[in-house]
């Protein structure tokens, strides 16, 4: 079986080009269309597709916390159902 090299790719931890240059497209052709201004009126019609967009743009917490940074506590309700007598009436 033949050994692939060791060294392939980009180095460890080197930032990658793409997504930069990717981004740097976007928010161009972002200001050559109109910008926030043209961006307000397409949210407009398109409210759940900006609500999409920007729901990514809210950080994900890995860790939820309660008052002080404490667990967060949850209530346990348990609710029990009985069957009606059958012989009231």
């Amino acid at each position: 079986m033949r050994k692939l090299p060791e060294n392939r790719g980009t180095r460890k931890g080197s930032p990658n080009k793409y997504p930069a240059q990717a981004k740097e497209n976007i928010i161009a052709v972002f200001t050559r269309i109109g910008g926030t201004s043209e961006m307000a009126k397409w949210a407009q019609d398109n409210l759940t597709e900006f609500y999409k967009l920007y729901a990514k743009l809210i950080p994900v917490e890995s860790h939820i916390s309660g008052k002080d940074g404490q667990p967060l506590v949850t209530p346990v309700i348990n609710i029990a159902i009985s069957q009606p007598d059958e012989q009231a009436g």
